[in-house]
């Protein structure tokens, strides 16, 4: 028994190293009128077929200074969230409401400050090593209480950061802005509307940055990696084993 616990350790260790992956929310159900306590609907009519992000902004009546804005100043990335087939992001979407509040902010900020406060409210599609996540809605992200979401897009690329949702006492918000009761489906995506701009966001810790190297990037890294544990793990238990047997 005592023999085997290299062996053990080595597969223990390699679970941690993956444990920081974004795996622990539960599934979100993406079913038409899915809600969660605090009556947050999720809108998917038709399974969102044939809808891209701009569509359903567009649709939503009060996201007009969003728009205007990645037109002004990312007018290929809003030619591609215009796209149905290419809407598997996640857009955290504030109203004009919440943009007005913070009109004096963001007067004063660069065209690359901009970019970046736009990158915070797109996030690509959520994957594991495995594949990808069903469609993020109010119901996953409940059950994962507390999700780190990834901003580099290859669209908006001024941001490669990470924002945090959270629900505490049924109420959801995503980086502390309230996300509000309706969200919608996209063709492969979704869409939720928040209460408050999105000014700064925190970097990626040197953790994420070797996840998502080791597991999404370059995958195969992993597995050298693993191998030569696991192989580590042998030489090591081969030579104990080999002590045992020497007579005494």
């Amino acid at each position: 028994m005592t023999a085997r616990r290299p062996l053990a350790l080595a597969i223990a260790a390699f679970g941690l190293l993956i444990s920081p992956l974004p795996a622990s929310a539960a599934q979100g159900d993406g079913l038409p009128g899915a809600s969660i306590p605090g009556d947050y609907a999720f809108i998917c009519e038709d399974g969102g077929l044939g809808l891209s992000i701009v569509d359903v902004l567009q649709v939503s009546g009060d996201h007009g200074t969003f728009l205007r804005l990645l037109g002004e100043h990312d007018p290929e990335g809003l030619a591609i969230l215009a796209d149905p087939e290419l809407a598997d992001k996640t857009v955290w979407a504030p109203t004009d409401a919440a943009f007005a509040e913070i009109g004096e902010t963001l007067s004063s900020l660069s065209e690359d400050e901009i970019t970046d406060v736009l990158g915070y409210h797109v996030t690509p599609p959520r994957r594991t090593p495995e594949g990808p996540y069903p469609i993020v809605t109010p119901r996953f992200l409940a059950d994962g209480g507390e999700v780190v979401h990834q901003t580099r897009t290859g669209i908006l690329t001024g941001s490669d950061q990470r924002v945090r949702t959270r629900v505490d006492d049924g109420v959801l918000t995503v980086e502390d802005a309230v996300i509000l009761p309706t969200s919608w489906c996209t063709q492969t995506g979704s869409v939720f509307s928040i209460g408050a701009v999105i000014l700064d966001a925190s970097p990626p810790s040197l953790v994420e940055r070797v996840v998502y190297v080791v597991f999404f990037r370059y995958p195969w890294v992993a597995l050298v990696g693993l191998g030569a544990v696991v192989a580590g793990a042998i030489v090591l238990l081969r030579k104990r084993r080999r002590g045992f047997d020497q007579p005494k």
